[in-house]
């Protein structure tokens, strides 16, 4: 095992350290045949882990609305966790950033399993490295986005606040976006703007920073330090009902996520942000981030894939 850990990654899968290459999950288990699970995702930056346990908390709220049961309790989670990662310490350079993820599904062992399956869930908890090469770009000339025709699935289907494992819907919207080399902002089935395809939406008017309420989106963990930031600047935020025309006449855009941070839009469906992209709040925010972490990770994503 010493040596799988200097060589591999290492992921926790149903009770056991293996190496990554060594983990697997039953072709029989729901979250693969239905997507039948719920998860979550956070980072690390300068290598440590960002507000870890609250991603943990969330991850814990999906599982009561989805009725899963991990089988441990989110102190438990947490240790459990940072155990995971000190075990993958020797695989990551020195500083290297990466995402860590948690699974859990219904499990279950024959095809025909009850949803209410008991006593056979399963828990999956692994990192993988950040990739950069989407998005970094974005972060000195912003992503162009693009209002899809595929709409946000609403809380009466599916509650959007639960970060559930079946994605389709998203990936759509993504396909969609991807044809006009953009990225998607999905409305929901009134007509608002609901979220991305793994991100939060923010537009600035006048000084005001404007986002979806939370009826129809995630709320995301970096939506909420997005927002407290924002108070702490002085930046008055307003969740709202937003419309197509709201997002024309922003002044600026940005999408939020674990993984992008703050990603600067330069564009909503080929209309320019006539502040630019970043524009001065969007740069505000993405500053005053960079010195609570200690980590210029606009300008580490850049140099990532540039080379520098």
């Amino acid at each position: 095992m010493e040596d799988a850990k200097l060589s591999e990654r290492i992921a926790y899968v149903k009770g056991r350290f293996v190496p990554e290459t060594e983990a697997n999950v039953s072709i029989l288990d729901r979250g693969f045949l239905y997507g039948d699970s719920v998860y979550d995702a956070s980072r690390t930056f300068g290598g440590q882990p960002w507000h870890l346990r609250a991603h943990i908390d969330r991850l814990y709220l999906s599982c009561r609305y989805a009725r899963l049961d991990p089988g441990m309790s989110a102190d438990e989670m947490e240790s459990l966790t940072m155990e995971l990662i000190e075990r993958n310490r020797g695989v990551y350079v020195e500083g290297e950033e990466f995402r860590i993820n948690h699974w859990v599904t219904r499990g279950g062992g024959i095809s025909s399993a009850a949803t209410h399956t008991h006593g056979a869930h399963t828990l999956v908890i692994f990192t993988l490295p950040m990739d950069y090469s989407r998005y970094a770009h974005g972060y000195r000339e912003g992503v162009p986005s693009v209002v899809t025709g595929v709409r946000r699935i609403p809380p009466e289907c599916i509650e959007p606040r639960a970060k559930v494992g079946n994605k389709m819907n998203h990936v759509q919207a993504d396909f969609q976006a991807q044809e006009a080399g953009a990225w998607p902002i999905m409305l929901d089935m009134n007509g608002f703007v609901a979220e991305g395809s793994g991100y939060n939406c923010f537009f600035v008017r006048d000084g005001e920073i404007l986002t979806p309420t939370d009826y129809n989106c995630l709320v995301g963990v970096t939506r909420t330090h997005v927002i407290d930031m924002a108070k702490e600047l002085g930046i008055p935020v307003r969740e709202m009902n937003l419309t197509r025309y709201d997002l024309l006449i922003a002044d600026e855009a940005f999408h939020t996520g674990n993984s992008i941070c703050i990603l600067p839009v330069s564009s909503v469906d080929g209309t320019k942000m006539a502040h630019g992209a970043p524009g001065p709040v969007t740069k505000r925010l993405m500053d005053l981030w960079a010195s609570q972490v200690g980590c210029d990770w606009a300008a580490k994503s850049l140099a990532a894939i540039e080379g520098c």
